[in-house]
């Protein structure tokens, strides 16, 4: 089998599992949110956030060295780099438990400091995961990581609606995420071909060290733009109202982090491979920015119109109120939609400054998402600020990809006025229904989405043309 097509079908696997595995883990939080109520809710968001802060801004990305080195596939490199993980999961675990109390207290529920005392449990049980997964890929072996990652959501699944049925409170999510952290470990090793081991080597541990922590500066930034609004929500509102937030982000973000990484995955080759090319990389950008352009028409639309009806029926009548600020929600993943393009022509490019400025862009709106908190102003205000970071971040990009590679920013400027068009008829039409399902707003639905499809091949003639081939993109 040819080298390009092990790494189409790795992709391909990739890709799948972990739609398998978004799905998993959309239907369990549907499944603990209807069995509990929305404090308690609210109170379980608080534990990813802690988890994510730790496992965040301490990522040094020691399996990735691990696949990228040419020395990665060696035992004692392994060893090495499982020893390094376990002593990190170790130190995470430590400060988890003595900041236990202080994240009680931001969020104002005491009564939860033996939450989060336990859920340091996790990052101690995660630093045991066998590592030998991950190297597997340097042989394009890619169905052992697959496994590691599906079943242990698989197992949570399960897990799911016993556990909630017996405690009925935020306890259920805490000893979720303690069995899906024990699973992980455990399918890790009964998938390895290596036996797991340790090895004490300083200079690996230097080197592993001055590879990871320029990444420290990059994950609290990072954590500051994925979970600082809702420390801010958890903090300056109540739960129930952190419960509604989390609800809103769980619900919108699936589609929007599949579509890019599928375009990612299918286009970043190609486009590398063209820079040296202007027209060519032109062509593909183009296509990209489109087609991301197209599937945000699709995603805010039906967000906007249905958006509510669809959070009622997955969800309950007690969350309800994710109505008032989902349409914003669709707005701010769309946006992030059209960004994927000049993100992954700068990436094609090898300018990870270009991907530094960006996140600097959407962390520039921390200050009005502090202000809007402590002055109380209601939550779809909070989205509004994020949406305007969004904005800052697509307009720092599309500088830097005609600066890199002469590329008109109208080729991006001309799919975002298209999806305005669409957004703006979706919410004509969605003020005009009320947050109610009906015929009529599943028909508006449909015909904006039908009328940007049209609109889409009738400004961008090449679209068609390219949409028809898409085949030539992938072997380009």
């Amino acid at each position: 089998m040819s080298l390009r097509r092990k790494v189409l079908q790795g992709s391909g696997l990739m890709m799948g599992g972990q739609m398998l595995g978004l799905g998993m883990s959309f239907i369990r939080n549907i499944i603990v949110a209807r069995l509990i109520s929305t404090d308690d809710f609210g109170i379980a968001s608080t534990f990813f956030i802690s988890i994510s802060l730790f496992e965040m801004i301490s990522n040094l990305s020691v399996d990735r060295l691990l696949v990228q080195a040419e020395d990665g596939d060696g035992p004692e490199f392994q060893a090495t780099a499982q020893a390094f993980q376990a002593l990190r999961g170790a130190a995470n675990s430590l400060l988890m438990f003595l900041l236990a109390w202080p994240f009680s207290r931001l969020f104002d529920i005491p009564q939860a400091l033996w939450a989060f005392q336990c859920v340091a449990l996790v990052p101690l049980i995660r630093g045991f995961v066998h590592l030998d997964p991950k190297r597997l890929h340097r042989e394009m072996r890619f169905g052992r990581d697959v496994l590691s990652e599906l079943l242990p959501q698989t197992v949570a699944l399960a897990l799911a609606w016993p556990l909630a049925k017996w405690f009925g409170n935020y306890a259920a999510m805490l000893w979720l995420l303690v069995a899906q952290a024990a699973a992980m470990v455990i399918v890790s090793q009964v998938t390895s071909v290596r036996r797991y081991a340790w090895a004490w080597n300083r200079a690996l541990f230097a080197r592993m060290a001055r590879f990871g922590w320029p990444l420290l500066l990059n994950g609290v930034l990072m954590f500051l733009i994925w979970q600082g609004d809702r420390i801010l929500v958890g903090s300056g509102y109540d739960m129930t109202q952190l419960a509604l937030y989390s609800v809103a982000m769980t619900v919108t973000s699936p589609p929007t982090d599949l579509l890019t990484k599928a375009s990612s995955t299918v286009l970043l080759p190609p486009l590398a491979r063209a820079q040296d090319d202007k027209e060519r990389f032109g062509e593909l950008y183009a296509f990209l920015a489109q087609a991301l352009s197209l599937g945000g028409i699709a995603f805010a639309t039906l967000f906007i119109i249905l958006g509510p009806s669809i959070i009622e029926l997955l969800y309950g009548a007690r969350y309800a109120g994710v109505g008032a600020f989902i349409g914003w929600f669709a707005v701010l993943q769309t946006l992030r939609l059209i960004r994927v393009a000049p993100t992954t022509a700068v990436l094609a490019l090898g300018d990870t400054l270009g991907c530094l400025l960006a996140n600097l862009g959407r962390a520039a709106c921390f200050p009005g998402l502090l202000i809007l908190t402590f002055t109380g102003q209601p939550l779809f205000w909070l989205v509004v600020a994020s949406c305007g970071g969004e904005v800052l971040a697509l307009g720092l990009l599309l500088e830097r990809t005609r600066r890199l590679h002469s590329l008109s920013i109208g080729l991006s400027l001309k799919p975002l006025f298209l999806s305005l068009c669409a957004i703006v008829a979706a919410g004509a039409i969605a003020i005009a229904n009320g947050p109610t399902l009906s015929v009529a707003a599943v028909a508006g639905a449909g015909c904006v989405v039908a009328l940007a499809s049209l609109a889409t091949l009738l400004v961008f003639p090449d679209f068609r043309r390219r949409l028809i081939s898409v085949k030539e993109i992938r072997s380009a």
